[in-house]
């Protein structure tokens, strides 16, 4: 009786943990449609002043955008302001450059894969004659077919005497790229220098894998993946303690 009770919890148990097993794999191969990213964009400068600005009539940089994928996709840009000096103007070029009252682009660009464009995606900032203006914008460029198939970063602006350091304490963080990967993952991050930051990276059950200590104000933080599994990933974003973004990276071999 005692045998056939203990092979039965042994049965049991078996199943539990293979139910438990194919639902992982289920959830990990799912995510390969629905987390893959195809775009990657890089602001040329993360904070933006009177000493590196591109334009000579206001406050300007470009920011590359690049089609990782493996296939060929319309990409829009839009614009979001995070905080602005009342008075100010911000305004962007894609296809042609928009007035300051558009947030989304009307022009689609054809990205070929691999395809990148360093200078096609403008972004501007006029402080109108107000001497100390400042501003923090997140612009994103997104497939056309699928917004969800996107990338973002934030540009700070600062114009006279204003310092990077005084405006909001906004830290950027981009996506991971490439994501899909099977080596090494990269992703752009800017902090201010009196921040610290930390990544830690966990499985879906929530394990951690890796951690990155960021030491630099601005860089590339680069992820070795090659020994690690196949599967979805979550790098948690720390600034000064604090839970500041999430972000998905997918292993595939």
């Amino acid at each position: 009786m005692g045998d056939k009770y203990s092979f039965s919890l042994y049965i049991c148990a078996k199943s539990i943990i293979m139910k438990k097993s194919i639902l992982f794999l289920f959830l990990a191969a799912s995510t390969v449609s629905l987390f893959s990213q195809s775009i990657t964009v890089t602001p040329h400068e993360y904070n933006v002043n009177d000493s590196n600005t591109t334009s000579v009539v206001d406050l300007g940089t470009d920011i590359t955008v690049q089609n990782v994928s493996a296939n060929t996709i319309n990409i829009r840009v839009s614009r979001e302001v995070l905080s602005a000096t009342p008075g100010t103007e911000n305004y962007f070029c894609w296809v042609g450059c928009y007035l300051a009252g558009t947030s989304t682009s009307p022009d689609q660009v054809s990205f070929a894969p691999g395809h990148i464009e360093s200078n096609k995606f403008q972004v501007h900032f006029r402080d109108n004659g107000i001497e100390l203006a400042s501003a923090s914008i997140r612009y994103c460029a997104f497939n056309s077919a699928d917004i969800s198939d996107s990338a973002c970063a934030i540009v700070n602006y600062a114009k006279g005497t204003v310092s990077t350091n005084t405006l909001e304490k906004v830290s950027t963080f981009s996506d991971f790229h490439p994501n899909p990967t099977s080596s090494y993952a990269n992703l752009d991050y800017s902090i201010l220098p009196s921040q610290t930051a930390e990544i830690v990276v966990t499985d879906m059950l929530g394990t951690v894998v890796k951690k990155k200590t960021i030491q630099n104000t601005n860089g590339i933080v680069r992820l070795d993946v090659n020994n690690t599994p196949n599967g979805l990933y979550f790098a948690n974003i720390y600034v000064d303690g604090k839970l500041n973004a999430i972000k998905r990276l997918l292993v595939s071999k």
